[in-house]
């Protein structure tokens, strides 16, 4: 679906510049902050938000690019850039699920429930503050924890977590596509007595995988290569960021679940804004069916960046309002 076009008002756009607790290492490198810009579209009494946190190493515009075209938007005709037009069309679906008397989920699928369990991505450098922060994790009621693994020290990471946490807290791996089918096979045989519910993008294309002892989900490929990544994955990632926005998500989603792959919906360490706009997202897809624990407790990494859908126990609570539901 494709919201009504903006029928009279005004824009404004917000850059931020969000500064993580500690910084985050990936196989893509480390980050130690994160830049966006919150989209704002007044439609006489209505307000509806978007957020654009380009990530151009995966593919999406660069921030400046992203202004550009927000500053080139006009009411019915969409920025063609991917974080551009997530941030426009959450913005749009925002009002029409005003418009409509519904949580922006419901727009999204009418079923949509309004509790999301959520993963915490874990952050820590040192092995024994990984331990520390994985424990603190499951203390709070997580269920599912993840571990960035792209690395020579992935198999020592994942076993101080699997020890931290016990058997009962599923432990997920993201890769960031960092190794090739021979190393990603012979990783994830080491790695699968640990327990690991899933891996994320072990390769860039997840070719040559057959017979992994690990399920694998595909997330940066989805951007670039959907079709491949719904033959060859067992689970999809859904970034809306990456994929031009919510209901281009969601329609990716509708697709995976008709054919039995499962679908996890994660934010990109966007502002509170793009975080709650992954969770309404996550409600919907959960209409189809059960999923694995979405990623959208990234709020907790940030330093300065309001959480006002931070979960409880580990699970997201999404306001019965009208639109977004956030201040």
């Amino acid at each position: 679906m494709m919201p009504e076009r903006l029928q009279r008002g005004s824009v404004e756009l917000r850059p931020y510049r969000l500064q993580l607790l500690r910084p985050l290492r990936t196989a893509r490198g480390v980050r130690e902050f994160r830049e966006g810009i919150e989209v704002v579209l007044r439609d006489g009494a209505r307000v509806g938000r978007g957020d654009a946190a380009p990530l151009p190493e995966l593919g999406t515009e660069t921030l400046e690019e992203c202004m550009a075209e927000l500053r080139a938007a006009r009411p019915g005709a969409l920025p063609r850039a991917p974080a551009a037009r997530c941030a426009w069309t959450q913005a749009l679906l925002d009002i029409e699920a005003q418009r409509a008397g519904v949580p922006l989920a419901r727009l999204l699928e009418p079923r949509a429930p309004l509790e999301v369990a959520a993963s915490a991505l874990l952050s820590a450098a040192s092995m024994p503050e990984l331990a520390r922060e994985a424990q603190r994790a499951a203390a709070e009621g997580y269920g599912t924890v993840k571990l960035k693994a792209g690395f020579d020290d992935a198999y020592a990471r994942a076993a101080v977590v699997r020890d931290a946490v016990g058997p009962q807290v599923k432990l997920r791996l993201d890769a960031n596509g960092a190794w090739t089918a021979e190393e990603a096979l012979r990783r994830l045989r080491e790695l699968a007595p640990l327990g690991i519910e899933l891996c994320e993008q072990p390769t860039p294309d997840l070719a040559g995988l057959d017979g992994c002892p690990v399920a694998v989900a595909a997330d940066e490929m989805l951007s670039s290569d959907p079709e491949a990544a719904l033959a060859r994955a067992r689970a999809l990632v859904l970034k809306p960021v990456l994929l031009g926005g919510l209901a281009a998500a969601m329609e990716l989603a509708r697709r995976a679940h008709e054919r039995g792959l499962s679908v996890i919906v994660t934010s990109s360490l966007e502002g509170p804004v793009g975080r709650a706009g992954a969770a309404h997202l996550a409600a919907a897809v959960l209409a189809l069916g059960p999923q694995p624990a979405a990623g959208i407790a990234t709020g907790r990494l940030f330093a300065d960046a309001p959480d006002p859908l931070a979960p409880l126990q580990g699970v997201v609570r999404i306001p019965d309002v009208r639109g977004l539901g956030i201040p």
